[in-house]
């Protein structure tokens, strides 16, 4: 669809214009509420992946976009706080507390960390220097906000007086490189249209028409003396008049603009359905970020259920773009759809109402994060999977872990080597384990097995294998295929996914830290490793941040045969199975894959 923009007439709007792209280092990372709205006890959201907020109505998942708003609403409270309003019902000595946790670049943030510096020495205890620090935000009865950046921390006495004013700079600074906008659900994209695109539409004209001010004014001066020349012959030669823009401003002086859409006949968006009016304002946020890029911000976007007035194709539309503004700024999101749900739960934090307070639930897999949110919108688990276009099942969160670094770093070379493009198309979900896979597959794969390709990898120990066995007799009991290397991939005999590094660093591994290894760890009589097994899972997870880190230190790729050999595998059983589940062979989209 084409935008057709007409200027109409003119009004008056503040002038911020900067010609060029650059780099915005500070970033929001975290958030602590407490006694905000429904928010009581402290709450904690972690910012670093952006989110999303999934939960029943009326469980605070609103309440949490507006929190991460409030810490924008500065010493003026341009947000308007309200003690009556926004402090958690109950709370009579309490007070509403909201710290947020950045991390900047000093030196691309030197000016913020210079007055952050000077504060810190002010203190009778500095602490150490560091890239991350802490904002509090706190509220007095009469709902003035009260900042600061150290909490209970006491300053030498002779800089009480300089402390508070260079702390009132310093938060100044630090606010004024973020702009946040909250999206309502009920706002009306009229509305959205004015407050959000309008005003970067005419900074972008005006940057165009910013050479004409002289020769406008040239021409307001010709108007001037036509007149005045008639006012003489009236014999008021005293009066004089005068035109001029606005401030000398361009900006000021455009007041709206046409917005049509075409798709082929061009009409007013107002024309067209709620659906297609709500894709095109979404369709604009990418590019306002951008905007506020060359204003040296960073932008942050809390929407509310961007799936509203959406019909179910026009979503999936809109969850990509939403996914493009998310690699490009702090992305916060409520939803009700499991289509707008992130695949990797770091991104999902679900909300429940617990004697009227909210509570943030953090998800440790996909399918406890799935499950809940199928719960909270009441949604049976056989109607709607939410599953990639293509699958890859893996018994853990360390496992997933593991296979995406292992994707990160070896890279497709110029002769054709390590590809794998329906492996770097494929979703990775994890489980909390063996069993829970084993469940999970016993439960659904009937039915995804014909909706969507979904391969499961396994371990060869004797747990991985003892599955292997339970899920081919519970499938093959009801004639549903589960064959070897088709629809599953077990690893190594014996063998965990640790089995994939080079066996002689893990004899290394041994020789250096024997108390990681079970009483159970041998090598043959050539010296070949053993199946074995680990003491504990601290021990594992030991083991396993060894050998990438082994594995990192390498500079060349003689150890991955026995990884190659699994995605290599792995990449023909998708191919097929994507053969059979569509109907066509698989084309890569180049986005997906890396550069």
């Amino acid at each position: 669809m084409s935008l057709h923009f007409v200027i109409r007439r003119v009004s008056l709007i503040k002038l911020l214009v900067s010609n060029r792209y650059t780099r915005v280092d500070m970033k929001f990372d975290s958030l602590r509420i407490r006694n905000f709205r429904t928010l009581g006890n402290e709450q904690f959201v972690d910012l670093r992946n952006g989110l999303t907020i999934v939960g029943p109505n009326s469980s605070g998942k609103t309440n949490i976009l507006k929190a991460i708003e409030m810490i924008f609403t500065g010493y003026d409270n341009v947000l308007e706080y309200e003690t009556k309003r926004d402090l958690t019902f109950g709370v009579t000595s309490g007070q509403t507390s909201l710290i947020a946790g950045f991390i900047g670049d000093r030196g691309e943030d030197k000016d913020f960390f210079e007055l952050y510096d000077e504060l810190n020495s002010m203190l009778e205890n500095p602490k150490e220097i560091s890239s991350s620090f802490s904002l509090y935000l706190s509220f007095a009865k009469s709902g003035k906000p009260l900042y600061r950046f150290f909490s209970n921390e006491k300053m030498k006495k002779e800089y009480q007086a300089q402390f508070s004013r260079k702390q009132i700079t310093a938060v100044n600074i630090l606010l004024e490189k973020f702009a946040c906008h909250y999206v309502p659900s009920s706002k009306s994209i009229g509305d959205l249209y004015s407050t959000l695109l309008l005003p970067f539409i005419k900074r972008s004209v005006t940057r165009v028409l910013s050479d004409k001010v002289s020769e406008i004014n040239s021409n307001l001066s010709d108007i001037s003396r036509a007149l005045d020349d008639q006012l003489e012959i009236a014999g008021l030669s005293h009066i004089k008049s005068h035109f001029g823009l606005p401030n000398n401003s361009i900006e000021q002086l455009i007041d709206r603009f046409e917005f049509h859409l075409s798709d082929p006949n061009k009409t007013s968006i107002d024309r067209k359905g709620m659906g297609i009016q709500a894709s095109a304002i979404l369709a604009s946020f990418l590019w306002i970020t951008k905007e506020e890029l060359k204003l040296k911000k960073n932008t942050i976007w809390l929407i509310e259920e961007p799936e509203s007035y959406l019909h179910p194709q026009l979503a999936e539309s809109c969850h990509k773009m939403l996914e493009q503004l998310r690699s490009e700024s702090l992305l916060v999101t409520t939803t009700h759809s499991l289509g707008f749900v992130a695949q990797d739960p770091k991104k999902v934090v679900g909300t429940e109402l617990n004697n009227d307070h909210t509570r943030v639930i953090q998800y440790k897999s996909y399918v406890e994060a799935t499950s809940s949110i199928r719960n909270a919108l009441g949604v049976r688990f056989s109607d709607y999977y939410s599953l990639g276009l293509l699958n890859v099942f893996v018994e853990g969160k360390s496992d997933r872990e593991t296979f995406q670094w292992f994707l990160n770093l070896v890279q497709p070379d110029n002769e054709g080597n390590y590809d794998w493009p329906c492996v770097r198309s494929s979703e990775f979900l994890d489980f909390t384990g063996v069993s829970g896979m084993e469940g999970f597959m016993k439960a659904t794969y009937e039915f995804i097995a014909n909706e969507r390709p979904v391969i499961t990898i396994l371990d060869g120990d004797p747990a991985g294998d003892k599955t292997r066995r339970q899920l081919q007799g519970y499938l093959g009991n009801k004639k549903i295929p589960f064959h070897a290397n088709k629809d599953f991939i077990s690893l190594h005999t014996g063998f965990s996914l640790e089995g994939l590094f080079p066996h002689v660093w893990i004899v290394e591994a041994h020789d250096s830290n024997p108390d990681w290894f079970g009483d159970d760890y041998s090598v043959d009589v050539e010296g070949k490793l053993q199946p074995f097994s680990m003491k504990n899972e601290k021990s594992k997870i030991q083991l396993r941040t060894y050998l990438i880190g082994k594995a990192n230190e390498q500079k060349d790729l003689n150890w991955i045969d026995r990884f190659s050999q699994v995605f290599d595998t792995l990449e023909a059983a998708l191919s097929e199975s994507y053969k059979r589940v569509y109907g066509h062979e698989f084309k890569a989209n180049k986005s997906m894959l890396p550069d």
